[in-house]
């Protein structure tokens, strides 16, 4: 695998920045964020998984060694836990940190829109049946093909702690067929033949680093391996007055409401702030998510056969 191009001396040359990633369909910056506003949210998420009897005592924020067998998105347990994560303050601010602003104002041409859905992933360590997989994020979303992720990791990342890889220029072949998989999201692209051509990137993140990349562009997680939890957020962007779907409107998994998730904020300047934005909203098809009924069968088999696995090491922990 090769390692990223830096483009962090590209932001102060915003044409060629915006041209960099139209070829590659990703751009790696460095020290973008406050590395203190990065180590604040992490606090605040590692004592929500503290709560949940998910980390070891004696853990530090920047170790979240976990205690528990791994829990997965759709596991009730996992989800409870979500919930907590959606409410903090921070977790949503970061997405209208204004270096980030300032990148995809450039990236994008115009007024930038943060969607208020927010991501944030938390992912144990050897669980390699659940890395999420080689995948675009427009399916997901819809709307615009003009939609572009900023994915943070919550601290230092190196590669062995699942740090996320680029399929460079991929995003010039369009939207991609699906298949299931385990990991985050359950689906993962198809790859066509010609892809073989294609380099994948990747590399070590410090704290600060972002990674942005355009909505078609191919992306997976590397497998951690590092005895910690990797913990990172992604937010997403586009131009404002661009299509929208309704889902991507409401907090992540829709589990709770946006009154439950602002309840205990400090300061609520930003609730509901995309009321005050231009965009349309379209319906999201959910034929595009769809795979075949013999790979739904496929997938039913490997869940079972996932959950047993997990069971056998719950059993002998």
């Amino acid at each position: 695998m090769q390692a990223f191009t830096d483009s962090t001396a590209l932001i102060a040359k915003p044409s060629q920045l915006k041209y960099r990633f139209e070829e590659d369909g990703y751009v790696f910056l460095r020290g973008i964020v406050a590395p203190e506003k990065i180590a604040e949210l992490r606090t605040q998420v590692v004592s929500c998984l503290s709560k949940a009897g998910w980390l070891d005592r004696q853990t530090d924020p920047l170790d979240a060694i976990p205690a528990i067998v791994p829990y997965v998105e759709g596991d009730e347990g996992y989800l409870e836990t979500y919930n907590e994560v959606q409410k903090l303050q921070t977790f949503h601010e970061l997405a209208h940190e204004p270096a980030i602003h300032s990148v995809m104002t450039a990236l994008l041409g115009g007024k930038v829109f943060p969607h208020p859905l927010a991501v944030a992933r938390l992912m144990f360590p050897d669980n390699d049946e659940w890395s999420t997989p080689p995948h675009q994020d427009y399916p997901n979303n819809q709307g615009t093909e003009s939609l572009y992720a900023c994915w943070i990791p919550l601290g230092d990342c190196p590669q062995q702690m699942g740090s996320l890889s680029i399929l460079r220029g991929s995003h010039r072949f369009g939207v991609l067929p699906l298949d299931y998989a385990l990991g985050a999201g359950h689906r993962q692209a198809v790859l066509p033949p010609e892809f073989d051509a294609l380099e994948w990137v990747g590399g070590d993140f410090h704290s600060g680093d972002i990674l942005i990349f355009h909505s078609l562009t191919v992306h997976r997680a590397l497998h951690n391996q590092s005895g910690r939890m990797r913990l990172s957020v992604d937010y997403r962007y586009q131009a404002e007055g661009d299509r929208l779907t309704e889902p991507c409107l409401f907090p992540h998994f829709n589990r709770i409401s946006w009154e439950e998730v602002y309840r205990d904020w400090s300061d609520k300047s930003l609730a509901y702030y995309w009321r005050d934005k231009s965009f349309e909203v379209v319906p999201w098809n959910p034929d595009m998510h769809n795979i075949s009924p013999h790979k739904e069968m496929d997938a039913i088999k490997e869940g079972l056969r996932y959950d047993r696995k997990r069971e056998r090491r719950r059993q002998d922990s």
